[in-house]
C-alpha cells in the first residue's frame, strides 16, 4: 500500500483563499470587540461625563485658581489686554 500522494495542484490558490478566509473572520472579531469593549465604554462614560459637566462653574474655579493669564482671579482683564 503505497501513502497518497499530496494535492500540488492548485495548492498555493486553496491556502491563499483559507488564509483570506481566517484572516477576515479574525479582524471582523476584533474589530468587533473592539468596538463593544473599548469604543462604546468610552462613548458611555463621556455621555455621563457632560450630563453633570458645568462649564461655567469649571470655568469659574480656574479662574479663582489663577490658570488663566488673561483673566485676573477677582474676574479683571490681566495686563496688555
Amino acid at each position: 500500500m503505497s501513502v497518497a500522494r499530496p494535492a500540488l495542484r492548485g495548492f498555493l490558490k486553496s491556502d491563499l483563499k483559507r488564509n483570506f478566509i481566517i484572516a477576515t473572520a479574525v479582524s471582523i472579531v476584533s474589530t468587533l470587540a473592539w468596538r463593544v469593549g473599548i469604543c462604546d465604554d468610552r462613548k458611555n462614560k463621556y455621555a455621563e461625563f457632560y450630563k453633570t459637566y458645568d462649564a461655567q462653574k469649571d470655568f469659574e474655579r480656574m479662574k479663582l485658581k489663577g490658570v488663566f493669564h488673561s483673566v485676573n482671579p477677582d474676574g479683571s482683564v490681566g495686563e496688555g489686554w
